[in-house]
């Protein structure tokens, strides 16, 4: 079996898995659920529109790409439901925005449910802008104007986006509110505006996501790192370093792309080459190295995380090879795509068989690690299986990978 084969038996396996063990009622129409807990014994009921949107986009590059219509109507019932989880009250301040999650697909779930995160919202505008782009729907564009102009009008002076509300950001002790100072609260919204602005060609896109870029670029260090939430906000403790330096290859890498601005090309390959400098000998990106350790509380060296880094990075390389023709890039992606494919979860249980889990020793060779680090729900580790963040961006990568060689 060639790589295109195996990339595409693995991305199989993985709709497979998602379709008879992760749907809501009727097959999906809430959409798709967000994760198994296996030391809980349990299936979150949380149905999340960031988690659905990603996966919306792999079922559509699949069709494309294979031309296997099988999980068609998985996409249709997907979109539907974004339209209507997506807040088109005309007389609501929180217009065009997506929450968090509801329970079961449709049960409210305030405070916590209710709450506005930037960086689910940003990856939603992604996907919603890369739709239109492929299929030149307005239905995809008209939401994603809706969701951009939503945040546009809240951003600060600083270049942060946040409103002084319990919505939008919520601090440890559950009532003093704060601005989200972190790169991944910042950066995947840049690279919405900047997709917006490319379907668009309309500045008032362009300006802000330039003016995030700003922001989260003087957190770069001189290796090409970028400061983490955790030390920027004590917030994300459980998040790795290197998740938010690959979110950054992934957003600057489409902002040279897009803009052809030399300053976003510097900076996307510091970035890389801290990236790179990751990369063990197997493929898969380490949470970290000796020089930042300090940086999050999640600094096993012998792990790679696969919610927060793997997909991501994954992107990231490969946006990065398209930007600048780097070959380097694209050699590294592949075998970080070669490794993801070999570790899917295969013979563990029927109930999660083809997705993967959340974090993996590359040492001892097996899912390992937590992320309970100052973080209760455990967002993360060897017992989480995440459909969105996890399988979906590994599949999109995937897909990324297949979809330049058909070119």
């Amino acid at each position: 079996m060639n790589w295109k084969e195996s990339y595409v038996k693995s991305i199989e396996k993985c709709l497979e898995w998602i379709n008879s063990k992760m749907l809501t009622f009727n097959d999906g129409y809430n959409g798709i659920y967000e994760r198994i807990r296996i030391d809980m014994n349990n299936r979150t009921n949380w149905s999340r529109p960031d988690c659905n949107a990603e996966l919306a986009r792999v079922i559509y590059l699949y069709n494309k790409i294979t031309g296997d219509e099988k999980y068609n109507y998985l996409f249709n019932n997907i979109i539907e439901w974004l339209k209507r989880v997506q807040d088109n009250d005309p007389l609501s301040v929180w217009k065009g925005s997506f929450p968090f999650y509801l329970i079961d697909g449709y049960i409210n779930d305030p405070p916590i449910g209710d709450t506005i995160y930037q960086n689910d919202n940003g990856k939603i505008l992604i996907v919603l802008t890369q739709l239109y782009d492929y299929t030149n729907n307005s239905v995809y564009i008209d939401m994603a104007k809706k969701l951009a102009d939503y945040w546009i009008a809240l951003q600060q002076e600083d270049g942060t986006f946040a409103r002084i509300d319990s919505k939008t950001f919520i601090s440890k002790d559950g009532k003093t509110l704060c601005y989200p100072k972190g790169p991944c609260f910042v950066l995947w919204l840049a690279a919405g505006l900047l997709f917006a602005y490319k379907a668009l060609g309309d500045d008032r896109y362009l300006d802000p996501a330039i003016k995030a870029l700003r922001y989260t670029e003087q957190y770069q260090l001189e290796n090409g790192r970028f400061r983490t939430s955790y030390e920027l906000m004590q917030a994300e403790d459980w998040r790795p370093v290197s998740s938010e330096t690959s979110i950054a290859l992934f957003a600057y890498s489409v902002a040279y792309k897009i803009t052809g601005d030399e300053r976003y090309l510097h900076i996307l390959k510091k970035a890389g080459d801290f990236v790179l400098s990751l990369q063990h000998g197997c493929g898969g990106i380490l949470n970290c190295d000796d020089s930042c350790l300090e940086a999050s509380l999640q600094n096993n060296k012998n792990l790679c995380d696969l919610v927060y880094t793997q997909g991501f990075a994954l992107m990231g390389l490969i946006e990065a090879f398209k930007a600048t023709g780097n070959e380097l890039y694209y050699e590294s992606a592949r075998k970080l795509a070669d490794f993801l494919v070999e570790i899917q979860c295969n013979n563990e249980s029927p109930l999660w068989d083809g997705g993967w889990r959340g974090s993996f020793n590359v040492e001892t060779w097996k899912w390992d690690g937590r992320a309970n680090q100052n973080n209760p729900i455990d967002e993360g580790g060897m017992y989480s299986v995440y459909t969105g963040w996890c399988a979906t961006t590994i599949m999109y990568g995937l897909l990324m990978l297949l979809e330049m060689e058909k070119q």
